[in-house]
């Protein structure tokens, strides 16, 4: 739903004075940022999202000058959302077909053209102009199995699959359970900040992520965060979440850098599920945990859209386990893709919906996707988050999990099962097995920080423009910033976690 914007108000205010509704009131006159943010909230409502932010820029600075707080923040908030509308979209029309001449000489100008429409490319429109995904030349590979077998045999290695599959096609061991195979790891995070960069007062809030006990990450240990003296609380390690909370005065901040470290430890464990579905127990429906995850929530939605998805996908089939099989190869068939869950985040629009309605996902948005199917047809599940650790290719990740009772917590995969298409010189039998092992079960290359998205913070960042649906990197709240400080983190942030 696009904003109203003030002009608007104003007049509907003023018909409820002609109905007689209320009395009449002498107002003043509009500051010069009302006026500035009037026009920023017609260019917003106009999808001209460049000029909006430019105008709720302006609109900040006049109110500041102007002594309104209250009306600085919100301008600033709205261009917040204004520059997160645009900022995964870098290139133009002339830009991107360039990129793509430059990166794909060999492909012929026909097949090229067929990549540029929204539907294939994810392009939007703002400022009278067609603006491009900056991972559109990733997905085109991704989406073209020919190239991408070429890129992967040019390096001689296709990331992710050579590095699990002799997980994915060793047998488990015999009588160890569904957790074996245990590794113990160690990690380190640091969020480094060029204090040039921090105003001189005011205070800097940050939530940092940290690892969660669950029925594969077990033996949690937080060993320090330090400075101390910035920590006001923690969340343990037993929590959906795990986070710690720092509040920084500026005015102490003295160095070149402020810097943030945590320290931890954990031991994972592979699973592996062996599931007979003549086995599967009745769901208690009153549960509290049962209510929780077939809920619908902020990315994964039940909607009459996607329920009806659900039973298009599994048919007559009413076993859980197999009907959660059935939506984990749907899911599958579709090609990965890097999407832009800034704009999603800003413009309101759920994860679980954008992958229903255009088929594009990367693993976030796969695993609320799957999550949401499951939720339709009253199967609980959940979207478990942080890093994988695949040896060379480590970074931040989502994958799936839906429970069957008698069982506990199935994961899956979808995103590193991919990984079998990309290779150049798997079989069409090892791929299917590779995928298949994906479906209920998991390596131990995993560092989990949040059980499901859409968590909330520990304590409430309050009224403040964020991407919370995931935790991978700091949130930073600033009182006195003048530029959104969760995106400008993002270069300060590193993560290492290693096997101990």
């Amino acid at each position: 739903m696009k904003p109203v914007s003030l002009i608007a108000i104003l007049l509907i205010f003023a018909a409820v004075l002609a109905a007689g509704c209320t009395s009449p009131q002498t107002t003043s006159p509009a500051s010069q940022g009302d006026t500035l943010y009037a026009q920023a909230e017609g260019q917003f409502a106009q999808d001209n999202y460049h000029a909006a932010a430019g105008l709720y820029g302006e609109a900040y600075d006049q109110y500041t000058a102007e002594g309104n707080a209250k009306a600085a923040h919100d301008a600033y908030n709205k261009a917040s959302i204004s520059v997160r509308m645009t900022a995964e979209f870098p290139y133009n029309r002339s830009e991107i077909v360039t990129l793509i001449d430059e990166t794909f000489p060999d492909v012929s100008a026909e097949r090229k053209a067929s990549w540029l429409p929204c539907d294939q490319s994810q392009c939007i429109m703002s400022d009278g102009e067609t603006w491009y995904f900056a991972n559109t030349i990733n997905n085109i590979r991704s989406h073209n199995l020919d190239l991408t077998r070429k890129a992967t045999a040019a390096k001689g290695e296709t990331p992710f699959y050579d590095q699990t599959k002799a997980i994915a096609f060793a047998p488990p061991v015999e009588g160890a359970g569904n957790y074996q195979n245990p590794v113990t790891w160690e990690g380190t995070e640091t969020l480094s900040i060029p204090a040039g960069e921090l105003p001189k007062t005011g205070t800097l809030r940050l939530w940092i992520p940290l690892p969660v006990e669950t029925e594969s990450q077990r033996d949690v240990t937080i060993i320090s965060v330090e400075p101390a003296q910035y920590v006001k609380s923690q969340t343990g390690t037993g929590a959906d979440m795990g986070l710690v909370y720092l509040e920084v005065p500026l005015g102490q901040v003295t160095g070149d850098f402020l810097t943030i470290t945590a320290r931890f430890g954990y031991t994972r464990y592979e699973q592996r599920f062996t599931i007979d579905p003549a086995k599967v127990m009745s769901y208690d429906t009153n549960d509290p945990e049962y209510l929780k995850y077939t809920s619908s929530g902020k990315n994964i939605v039940i909607t009459p859209e996607m329920k009806a998805k659900a039973l298009e996908i599994v048919g007559t089939e009413t076993n859980p386990y197999l009907q959660a099989e059935k939506l984990y190869w749907h899911v599958i068939s579709h090609y990965y893709s890097n999407v832009p869950h800034a704009r999603l985040s800003a413009g309101g629009t759920p994860e679980s919906v954008y992958m229903l309605e255009s088929g594009f996902g990367d693993c976030g948005t796969q695993s609320m996707y799957f999550a949401a199917l499951c939720r339709s047809l009253g199967i609980p599940a959940r979207a478990v988050g942080g890093y994988q650790l695949v040896p060379t290719h480590e970074g931040t990740h989502f994958w799936s999990e839906y429970y069957l009772p008698g069982y506990g917590w199935i994961p899956n995969d979808v995103t590193i099962a991919e990984g079998a298409e990309w290779s150049y010189d798997a079989t069409d039998d090892e791929r299917h097995q590779y995928k298949a092992f994906y479906a209920s079960n998991l390596d131990p290359y995993r560092y989990v920080i949040q059980k499901d998205v859409d968590v909330p913070l520990t304590p409430d960042p309050g009224d403040v423009v964020m991407f919370d649906m995931v935790v991978q990197s700091p949130k930073a709240v600033c009182d006195t910033c003048t530029e959104d400080p969760e995106l400008g983190l993002l270069s300060d942030w590193k993560i290492t976690v290693k096997k101990a």
